[in-house]
C-alpha cells in the first residue's frame, strides 16, 4: 500500500475530522499566498513602500494609513475567486460524508463558506461583518461591499473608519478559536492543508489536537513546514491534484 492509499484508508475510516487550512488551498483560485515571492506582502509592500511587508495587516499601521488594506481588499473582491477542488472536497466531507468535526481556516477569502462549509472557525476573521473603529456600529458585508470593490476607505456615519472584522496583527483571535485550541472536541484525524505552519497560534492547533487524542495527522502542502516531523503522513504536492487523486479512490464528489 503506497502513501496515498494509506491516507485514503485513514480518511475513509475517520468519522470526526479536524481540518486546518491556510493560503495554499486558495492559490489555484487566483489568490496569491502571503509570504511567497509573488505574495500579497511583497506586492502591497512594494506598491505602498510599507515600513515592513506585514504592515498591511498591522492594526496600528491601519489606523495611520488604511489605504493599503483597502487596496488589497479591492483585488480580492473584484476578481470574484471561486472555490477550488480542494475546497469542494472539504465541503463534501461535511455535507455528504458527515465526517467533519471542525474546519479551522486561516484564510479570509470566504471560499470555504462559498463551497458550502458551515461547521467552521475563521480564526483570522471575516469580511462578513465590520465595525466602526470609534462608535462600534456593526455593518454587514452587503452594506459596504461596493466600496470594497472600489478600493475605497469605508467611513461610518460618525465619520470614523469602518474596519472589516479581519484579525490584524496586534488584535486578539476569536474566542471560538481559542476555546477550540484549548479544548478540542473528540477527534479521530487531523488534516493540515496549504499552510506553512509559521503563524501562531493557528499553527499550534494540529499538535494540540493530536496531543489530546493521540490520533493520526496528515499534512498536504507544497512545501515543508517546521512541524513536519510531528505528522504521520506528508504529501508535498499540488493540493487540488492531491485531492483529485484521493477522490479517485474514495469517490466522494
Amino acid at each position: 500500500m503506497d502513501k496515498l492509499e494509506k491516507i485514503c484508508s485513514v480518511i475513509d475510516k475517520s468519522q470526526k475530522i479536524v481540518i486546518l487550512t491556510g493560503a495554499g488551498i486558495s492559490t489555484s483560485c487566483g489568490i496569491p499566498d502571503f509570504r511567497g515571492p509573488t505574495g500579497i506582502y511583497n506586492y502591497v509592500g512594494k506598491k505602498y513602500n510599507l515600513p515592513y511587508p506585514e504592515a498591511v495587516f498591522d492594526i496600528d499601521y491601519f489606523y495611520q494609513k488604511p489605504q493599503p488594506f483597502f487596496d488589497f481588499s479591492k483585488e480580492l473582491f473584484i476578481n470574484k475567486p471561486q472555490p477550488s477542488f480542494a475546497h469542494k472536497y472539504i465541503a463534501a466531507l461535511e455535507n455528504k460524508a458527515n465526517k467533519l468535526n471542525m474546519l479551522v481556516t486561516q484564510n479570509i477569502d470566504m471560499l470555504h463558506e462559498l463551497a458550502g462549509n458551515k461547521k467552521m472557525i475563521a480564526c483570522h476573521g471575516t469580511y462578513h461583518t465590520a465595525h466602526c473603529t470609534k462608535c462600534g456600529k456593526k455593518y454587514m458585508l452587503n452594506q459596504y461591499e461596493a466600496k470594497l470593490k472600489n478600493g475605497e476607505i469605508i467611513n461610518c456615519e460618525c465619520g470614523s473608519i469602518v474596519k472589516p472584522d479581519i484579525v490584524f496583527f496586534g488584535e486578539s483571535l476569536p474566542a471560538s478559536f481559542i476555546d477550540f485550541l484549548d479544548n478540542p472536541t473528540p477527534t479521530d484525524l487531523v488534516m493540515t492543508i496549504g499552510t506553512s505552519l509559521t503563524v501562531q497560534p493557528a499553527c499550534l492547533l494540529p499538535i494540540a489536537v493530536k496531543r489530546k487524542y493521540d490520533i493520526p495527522m496528515i499534512l498536504i502542502n507544497k512545501d515543508s513546514t517546521p512541524y513536519d516531523k510531528a505528522f504521520d503522513y506528508i504529501i508535498n504536492d499540488d493540493i487540488d491534484e492531491t485531492f483529485k487523486r484521493i477522490n479517485e479512490q474514495l469517490k466522494l464528489i
